[in-house]
């Protein structure tokens, strides 16, 4: 009986430290005030709830109706957080000021990275790596990039004498784009493995399914819902460590023999051209290229945010691309389909150039539109990591830890940024513009801004444009489901015909 009163005193204790938590930490919001000039909060009659309801349901009403109400900043209240937005004349201060706002630390909110990839420790290094890397050696893989494309295409799509149905179109392109990334990040010694092509193709998924726990808690306070997601984390279990045994495993064997090959040629060597090799070639992890001395959970690490950043993004944008050609065939395909031809043409139905790429104007200018169109309405969320607070140009303030959210339906929906009829596709917008999809701009964020905008932005335009290209030349595309909500767009079924 006295063990059974122990145990009931204990879980009273334990219940009643939790509702004191609870209670702590409304009372907390409650009471916490500043003396700065923020921006205006806007109305909302639910405690607690604020506006996340509206911003669920219906965020482009939401946006759109402050907008107007209280101007291009303003303040809502989402899932037990004051969230800032910013219009497009703020944007940019957010993505310039790298010393007071951080998208990393934005963006470990809702997807706890620093915990997933725990040995990589050099972030800023692993970014600049990835952006030298395809800034100064895009035109040297294009050979390469083109013949995975075209091989993955002809594996997973096929000849199509009889027509094809894809049921699943972004499985089928995140399983076409998943061959040349490999390719070119883990190397042509390893990208035909095929565990480590599942783990090109699956990783993402695997992680975000960690994360879809409903943000209930977050009503009482962020920090609860923050301690759910990432317990499994802090106690040891991370859906990244099998990816991780499975790179290194596959990685080792591939790194000793070229530290060997490359201190038995000496100046004979030449380093393959893979990120892989930027990894070796980093003196903070390859030392003394000794292969007991390098930091192989870095690099494996480096490559599951590598596959975690390109796969997804570029599989989705790939798959809307061919939608918005395909909805639109009667107004664009055969303008393209002839710049396609013209190319091919041109380089006699030889391998393509990085030349011959950036000669593919018209169909650049489609995938621009078409990525603006994507876009979500509020994204790129940054924390605020000034010391104290935050002085926008219009006098608003806002205080350290603050989330600021950048709204895009202001610099999408914007004429004098877009030029006329923004709100509607229009293929030549941005060649009318001379102005290439891989450009930053401040009427186009697809990529964010600044020095920390999307170091792999060309890489991915140009896998978009070379599968394209090939599916104009080779295939009669269309859909089976001819009218689908605009928001299901992703799960429509398209069918593939040869167009021999």
């Amino acid at each position: 009986m006295a063990k059974l009163i122990e145990i009931l005193l204990g879980d009273i204790y334990i219940q009643s430290f939790i509702i004191g938590l609870i209670l702590a930490a409304f009372l907390s919001k409650l009471s916490k005030r500043t003396n700065l000039n923020e921006p205006p909060l806007v109305y909302y009659r639910i405690p607690l709830i604020g506006h996340t309801w509206s911003y669920l349901k219906d965020c482009d009403k939401l946006i759109l109706e402050s907008r107007e109400k209280y101007g291009e900043t303003f303040s809502l209240y989402v899932f037990g957080q004051i969230m800032t937005i910013v219009g497009k004349e703020t944007i940019h201060e957010v993505l310039k000021k790298d010393q007071d706002f951080s998208f990393r630390e934005g963006i470990n909110m809702q997807i706890p990275m620093h915990l997933i990839f725990v040995h990589l420790t050099l972030t800023e290094e692993n970014f600049k790596m990835v952006r030298d890397f395809v800034g100064g050696k895009l035109k040297h893989l294009i050979s390469r990039l083109q013949k995975n494309i075209i091989n993955a295409i002809d594996f997973h799509i096929g000849e199509c004498v009889e027509p094809k149905v894809i049921s699943y179109p972004r499985k089928t392109l995140t399983d076409i784009i998943a061959i040349p990334v490999a390719n070119i990040i883990v190397g042509e010694e390893c990208c035909n493995n095929e565990d480590m092509l599942e783990t090109f193709k699956n990783l993402t998924f695997s992680l975000l399914k960690l994360f879809r726990i409903p943000r209930i808690l977050s009503f009482i306070h962020p920090w609860l819902h923050q301690q759910i997601i990432t317990i499994t984390l802090r106690f040891g279990w991370n859906p990244f460590s099998k990816h991780r045994n499975l790179i290194l495993n596959c990685i080792k064997p591939v790194i000793e023999k070229r530290l060997n090959d490359k201190k038995r040629l000496g100046d004979a060597w030449v380093d393959p051209l893979d990120a892989l090799q930027c990894y070796l070639n980093d003196p903070n992890v390859a030392p003394d290229f000794n292969p007991n001395n390098i930091n192989y959970d870095y690099i494996a690490d480096g490559i599951g945010r590598l596959i975690f950043a390109s796969i997804a993004t570029t599989s989705s944008s790939a798959t809307q691309v061919l939608y918005d050609l395909i909805e639109r065939k009667q107004l664009y395909w055969q303008e393209l389909y002839q710049e396609a031809q013209e190319i091919n043409k041109q380089c006699n139905g030889n391998e393509l150039t990085f030349n011959d790429i950036a000669r593919m104007v018209k169909l650049d200018s489609f995938v621009k539109e078409s990525l603006r169109f994507i876009n979500p309405i509020v994204t790129l969320p940054h924390k605020c990591i000034s010391k104290s607070y935050f002085t926008f140009a219009n006098g608003y303030q806002i205080p350290s830890g603050r989330i600021v959210g950048l709204n895009f339906r202001d610099t999408n929906n914007d004429e004098e940024l877009q030029g006329q009829n923004p709100t509607e596709f229009y293929a030549f917008r941005h060649l009318e513009r001379n102005s290439p999809a891989t450009k930053l701009e401040r009427n186009f964020l697809t990529f964010g801004g600044g020095k920390h905008a999307c170091p792999g932005r060309a890489l991915a335009i140009n896998e978009i444009k070379i599968f394209i290209h090939k599916v104009l030349l080779k295939y009669d595309v269309r859909t089976d489901n001819k009218e689908i909500e605009a928001k299901k767009k992703i799960f429509r079924t398209i069918s593939c015909a040869s167009r021999c």
